[in-house]
């Protein structure tokens, strides 16, 4: 038994059951037991290590394509002499370490950049400042200085965490986190008055069943209220990547990854990554509320190719021939359907006054 699940097993026999967004909240964030506050979980290039491993650790592609994306639009929206280049959820620093080495070519965007990273975690921020020294760190998106930003989130909304409710006629049911001896489980708990926030109730399907889950991510519509306030005040755009639905959906999503494979989310809180699907609408909506345009949510395949995949594959191909099965390989993965193609979507949001995006067609994910 873990000792976080020792401390929430005596916590729920002395209060009752927990909600699941709690849990999560706990398992992942607990200061002295949290998974993110005590562990390194990502796989870097090379290494099976960690318990995943994300986009930027699969390929120095990843990273370049989107910092010539945000070079490219940096120039388009006239070249603003001091912005913010924002982070959420670095993980390892290694995206932006190549966002940045790929935006050289134009030396007036490195200089005129302010490198700001949104991290909770002091493991994290260490390993951060390892790749990225000169970074200056926030607890969260409210901080960040009054300027224009240009931002990136990498599989940081699936980490934000989520209350399910269970229709039941004409009632929601919260999904609880309760013990049963020496096992966390989970069970339905009271009728719930109002679940749902309008702008999530907004972005359900027309038609919910008895028994389908609605997932509800207070913090990700809080997180995302505050992005895009932002950018509507200061300036800028928003690139957010991560696994989800791109069209109205139920269901349940929560899930754990450890040692690159799937396990109980309940069994050992602490010691496994926690996550659900991002409602990448229900994040279009948010930002369209607040006065930003967004464009047509992407497939992660299809908006890589659009920015140029093959083209930068085949190019590392020749500089390094000896390299061009992994090179191969690591195109693959990013992009093709059964891989993180498809599973991973890509929205971008911008300010009413900027220049359309590359890399977006109506074409359906």
């Amino acid at each position: 038994m873990t000792p976080l699940k020792k401390i929430l097993i005596e916590e729920i026999s002395t209060n009752g059951p927990m909600q699941l967004a709690d849990y999560m909240a706990r398992a992942l964030g607990d200061p002295e037991h949290g998974y993110y506050m005590q562990r390194r979980p990502f796989g870097t290039r090379g290494d099976d290590g960690g318990d995943f491993i994300t986009a930027p650790e699969v390929s120095q592609m990843f990273g370049e394509l989107i910092g010539a994306w945000l070079a490219d639009l940096w120039h388009r929206m006239g070249q603003p002499q001091d912005f913010c280049l924002v982070e959420l959820g670095p993980g390892r620093g290694t995206l932006m370490g190549d966002i940045l080495r790929a935006a050289n070519v134009l030396p007036d965007f490195i200089k005129a950049a302010q490198v700001h990273f949104v991290e909770t975690s002091p493991t994290l921020r260490a390993a951060q400042k390892q790749a990225v020294p000169h970074a200056t760190w926030h607890d969260d998106v409210a901080t960040l200085p009054a300027a224009p930003t240009l931002l990136v989130a990498n599989e940081f909304f699936d980490a934000l965490p989520v209350q399910q409710y269970r229709k039941q006629s004409n009632d929601w049911l919260p999904v609880m986190v309760t013990a049963d001896g020496d096992d966390l489980v989970l069970a339905d708990g009271d009728a719930a008055a109002a679940p749902f926030s309008d702008a999530l109730a907004a972005c359900l399907p027309d038609t919910i069943n008895d028994g389908e889950i609605v997932e509800s991510a207070a913090a990700v519509e809080s997180a995302m209220q505050q992005l895009a306030q932002h950018i509507a005040k200061y300036g800028g755009a928003a690139l957010l990547i991560d696994y989800g639905h791109a069209e109205p959906a139920c269901g349940d999503s929560f899930q754990a990854m450890r040692g690159h494979g799937f396990v109980d989310p309940l069994a050992e809180p602490g010691l496994a990554d926690l996550t659900a699907h991002v409602n990448f609408p229900l994040l279009a909506h948010i930002a369209e509320t607040a006065g930003l345009t967004a464009a047509p949510i992407s497939a992660q395949g299809l908006f890589l190719e659009a920015l140029g995949l093959s083209l930068r594959s085949q190019q590392l191909i020749q500089l390094s021939p000896e390299r061009e099965a992994d090179i191969e390989s690591e195109r693959h993965r990013l992009a093709a359907p059964q891989e993180m193609g498809s599973l991973f979507k890509i929205l971008a949001v911008a300010h009413a006054d900027m220049p359309p995006l590359a890399g977006f067609s109506s074409e359906a994910p």
